[in-house]
């Protein structure tokens, strides 16, 4: 009987050609879960997030949330010694996984039908705006620029959301697929070319919205977007402090409604301010009667799904201590104690831990460990990096 607690993904080779959140994200899971995930990086910079600020020792904040448990392999695949290293090393590939445009990495001379005739069992995971075969895919678009096209940012009031919320839907889309490509795979042995879009990740994303505006007679504004509510909202306490309340159920809604006296506002909960007024006032004025710490005392014996709102220090001290191993301060030779938050767990016979993690790659760290395990010797590295086909170790 095979061994249940085997960890299928240690055996698992990716090759990373991707930048920025979009691909990091992805795969970053894969890493996390034991993978070898390999970044294949230009030599000049590399992966371009590797230069967001703010920066520590050198090292972007960006670059070191995605890319912990990844190796770094600079090469110039523009070059025929570089392009050659690549493709031995494809040979030992299990996942390639790339954010180019469609048409560059055929190129290249990498692509999925060079892939396939070198390793036919690969899978390969493409992330583009609209897919490969749609001409808008050629054009340049950014993570707001998709949120524009869905539609979402106009409800959201023209505001720029902190999370780029198209990358993270497209990458969560991108592990999905490569999972299930994989799962194809341990059946028929086949590969599969992955072709991810990510306006069609962030479309299915707004699928309630989609849905509210047809039945809503094919119009939805921001002012008709189901929350917030009377019970479903946000509010102010008498020193600044924030409130928010989910109590869409009656047994919490009746509840909270019995304990400050308020009965009266029972058949509003799922009213908008615009229709009931005086609800909203009589609401405002209870949350305003007291300090966010009175409330906090108040709250600490009721389940009613209310929760204050806590800014980046109070949420990261109450994850660090109610979760563990969720988020953890890793020792990092060059940012020191560098605060890592871990995938989620999600099977129980394969632990995911940040204890042991190795710290996001310098640009063209592993290049000799790669070269040397193709069988590269030291005269033929020294002589590819001499020629310019591959890079030295970056300080980067």
């Amino acid at each position: 009987m095979k061994n249940m607690t085997q960890n299928v993904f240690a055996g698992l080779t990716i090759l990373d050609h991707t930048r920025y959140l979009l691909g990091g994200y992805a795969t970053q899971v894969f890493a996390d879960l034991g993978a070898n995930v390999i970044k294949v990086e230009e030599m000049a910079k590399g992966d371009l997030c590797r230069e967001t600020k703010p920066l520590k020792n050198g090292v972007s904040h960006y670059f070191s949330a995605l890319n912990r448990n990844k190796k770094s392999f600079s090469v110039n695949l523009k070059s025929q010694g570089g392009k050659d290293a690549y493709l031995k090393l494809l040979e030992k590939a299990d996942i390639v996984i790339e954010n180019f445009r469609p048409g560059v990495m055929d190129r290249l001379g990498i692509g999925y039908e060079v892939e396939k005739a070198i390793q036919p069992s690969i899978i390969h995971c493409s992330l583009t705006g609209f897919g490969q075969e749609d001409p808008r895919s050629l054009k340049a678009y950014h993570d707001i620029n998709f949120q524009a096209l869905s539609g979402y940012l106009s409800l959201n009031g023209g505001r720029v959301s902190p999370i780029h919320l198209a990358d993270v839907a497209t990458a969560m889309v991108a592990v999905q697929s490569v999972m299930a490509a994989l799962l194809q795979r341990q059946s028929t042995g086949e590969g599969a070319f992955c072709d991810v879009r990510m306006f069609d990740s962030f479309v299915w994303w707004n699928s309630i919205l989609d849905a509210r505006y047809q039945f809503l007679g094919n119009q939805l504004k921001e002012s008709e977007l189901e929350f917030p509510v009377l019970a479903y909202n946000v509010y102010e306490t008498a020193d600044g402090g924030k409130i928010s309340i989910g109590m869409l159920e009656d047994k919490f809604w009746e509840a909270f409604l019995e304990f400050n006296e308020l009965k009266e506002l029972r058949p509003y909960k799922m009213s908008v301010r615009e229709d009931e007024p005086e609800a909203f006032g009589k609401m405002e004025a209870l949350f305003f009667s007291r300090t966010l710490k009175e409330w906090k005392e108040w709250l600490k014996d009721k389940d009613i799904c209310a929760m204050w709102v806590m800014d980046k220090e109070d949420a990261l001290n109450y994850i660090l201590s109610e979760n563990q191993g969720l988020m953890e301060y890793c020792g990092f030779s060059r940012t020191g104690e560098t605060l890592q938050t871990r995938i989620p767990q999600i099977v129980s016979t394969l632990p995911v831990s940040l204890k042991g993690a190795s710290e996001p790659p310098r640009l063209g760290e592993h290049n000799r460990e790669i070269l040397e395990g193709l069988g590269y010797s030291g005269e033929e590295i020294a002589n590819m990096i001499s020629t310019g086909a591959c890079g030295s170790l970056q300080k980067k």
